[in-house]
């Protein structure tokens, strides 16, 4: 009997295409972003009038719809617009230098594969100048979408994307367009002033959806995928509940929902209640994490493995300089270059951000201010994924060696801590009695 037979059944459940669901699909409406999408569209508009548009740039936090409805309404455009207008989508989470978005854009506008250049071999200037005359030679007009805009300043500063902005202003025969998406609400605020002057933008913002707002989500896109009644009412308000909590999280409600149906096509379940949902959470919150560690850079795995054989050595030494010792004593074993201890201190704090690591700053008296970085997660799965990783998997700890110097200094401080709050005791008691 063929394995897969039991689960080519037709389904009590599905009626669509499940791909509804994902965060990948762009539908043809959007709840609750009617406002947004205009504001986008008027600004656009200017195209249809043969002027162009304003620069614009669109903040929200993850899930939040910006990059969907960026999709959307420039589809909507180049259908609207009789000259045409051409969209290069440029995610600089993938295309995170000048050099790397430049020839992107150069392809874009490539009529055949011979007419492409190389991904590598040519220099700046020679790249800049052949897309220059490119966009010259078409004319029309060009919408320029750079995703997560954010990383390609964090990775080479702002003279990036000055570079960027300088091929709107030098495409004198053809107008070109920017559309930024970021997630950094203060993404302006640090760039310089020659760059940020440059930028002539107009900001949309996408706040965090509500519950509620979620919950019309969800069931919008349900329509048509699922059968009428299959999901309860009070399944899809926990899914909504959920995505709320997660800073109005729209791509985690619907990703949540998605599996939940999943989870009760392979076990032949008629109906996705509550216990589907809680189902799809715990397995999506395991998954993200073996992604979000999967897809680290291999000197941040290096980094996180030395965080986690430090925890598990001893929690108390969870301070930056153990850590940059053991991450020293991985690399030696591995083989690796060691980062200096400052770019192992940004590293730390990226993963911070990525909700991999916890880090506190303490007060240690006399031996000054120190920052205890603690792991977000269970240890054994947290190596599990780090060591599938092919270049980590010889590790064998055999160079990690417990350090004591700090763990002196920890319990010295503990000690002084406890000897304080026996004499404030003793005071206050004293103070009691003469009363």
């Amino acid at each position: 009997m063929n394995l897969f037979t039991k689960y080519s059944r037709i389904s009590n459940i599905l009626e669509g295409d499940l791909e509804h669901l994902s965060g990948s699909y762009v539908p043809d409406s959007f709840p609750h972003r009617e406002t947004e999408i205009d504001h986008i569209v008027r600004v656009l508009s200017s195209i249809l009038r043969h002027t162009r548009p304003s620069n614009i740039l669109i903040y929200g936090k993850t899930g939040t719809g910006k990059t969907s409805t960026t999709h959307y309404v420039t589809k909507m455009l180049s259908e609207a617009s009789s000259d045409g207008v051409k969209v290069c989508y440029v995610n600089c989470q993938v295309y995170d230098s000048p050099y790397s978005i430049l020839i992107t854009i150069v392809n874009t506008l490539s009529e055949s594969e011979s007419d492409m250049i190389p991904p590598l071999g040519w220099p700046l200037d020679r790249i800049y100048s052949e897309l220059i005359s490119r966009i010259n030679r078409r004319k029309g007009f060009y919408l320029l979408v750079l995703d997560e805009v954010d990383k390609l300043i964090e990775k080479n500063g702002g003279d990036s994307l000055y570079v960027i902005l300088k091929v709107l202003d030098d495409s004198t025969v053809s107008r070109t367009s920017l559309i930024g998406i970021t997630n950094d609400a203060g993404f302006l605020d640090g760039l310089e002033p020659r760059v940020r002057s440059r930028m002539n933008q107009e900001s949309v913002l996408f706040t965090p959806y509500n519950a509620s707002d979620l919950r019309d989500i969800i069931s919008f896109r349900l329509n048509g995928v699922v059968k009428k009644n299959t999901v309860t009412e009070s399944a899809v308000n926990l899914c909504a509940a959920i995505g709320a909590q997660e800073h109005g999280d729209a791509r985690k409600a619907l990703d949540l929902m998605r599996i939940a149906i999943e989870i009760a096509l392979r076990e032949g379940r008629e109906q996705i209640t509550d216990e589907e949902i809680y189902q799809a959470r715990d397995k999506f919150e395991m998954d993200v994490v073996k992604e979000a560690i999967k897809t680290l850079p291999l000197q941040s795995k290096i980094v996180m493995l030395s965080s986690v054989v430090t925890q598990e050595l001893n929690s108390k030494l969870m301070v930056t300089g153990e850590i940059f010792a053991n991450y020293r004593n991985i690399c030696a074993e591995l083989g690796f270059m060691p980062l200096t201890s400052r770019r192992v201190s940004d590293i730390l704090s990226e993963l911070e951000d990525f909700g991999l690591l916890s880090a506190t700053t303490k007060s240690m008296g006399r031996y000054g201010r120190t920052r205890f970085i603690s792991v977000m997660g269970q240890l054994d799965l947290f190596k599990k994924y780090i060591l599938e990783d092919e270049n980590l998997s010889m590790f064998r700890g055999s160079k990690v060696t417990r350090q004591s110097r700090f763990e002196n200094v920890v319990d010295s401080r503990k000690q002084e801590n406890g000897n304080l709050e026996k004499r404030l005791s003793e005071i206050a008691d004293s103070e009691i009695q003469k009363d």
